[in-house]
């Protein structure tokens, strides 16, 4: 019988209808669930009961290597103003050997919510990063 292993992080590939797709790193979202405490005065215990809330889809982080002519995450992010933007739908999937995807989240109706870039260093030997933030309302998992 077959053990199954854990799969490893460092093959992926992000589609979210960039003209670059190559990412060195991703953040996916978190997803937890509030819990609703309640108790009425007629209860015979000392404790509050807990029944599940609504979910909370953190946010998402995409991570790449800058290149001078590729500007889309700086467009993306410009052109959103108050109550409107572009929402995009981001697939994530992780990859075996032969490239095929193991696991897929896909990211429902996301938009930007903050960019930054690694610190320029003149005594550091390292490729400037740049990190875009989006906000992420929904995610499906899915498995092969």
């Amino acid at each position: 019988m077959t053990i199954p292993q854990p799969h490893p992080v460092h093959h992926f590939q992000v589609d979210a209808g960039f003209s670059r797709i190559a990412f060195s790193r991703v953040q996916l979202p978190s997803i937890e669930r509030d819990v609703v405490r309640y108790r009425d005065g007629s209860d015979k215990t000392e404790t509050m009961r807990k029944l599940p809330g609504l979910l909370t889809i953190g946010d998402c982080v995409l991570e790449r290597g800058v290149v001078p002519s590729d500007t889309d995450f700086f467009q993306w992010l410009s052109s959103a103003s108050f109550g409107t933007v572009e929402r995009r739908d981001v697939v994530v999937k992780l990859l075996d050997a032969s490239h095929q995807p193991v696991l897929v989240w896909h990211l429902r109706n996301t938009f930007p919510v903050a960019l930054d870039w690694s610190t320029l260093d003149a005594q550091h030997s390292a490729v400037l990063i740049e990190r875009l933030r989006l906000s992420v309302e929904s995610v499906e998992l899915q498995s092969s």
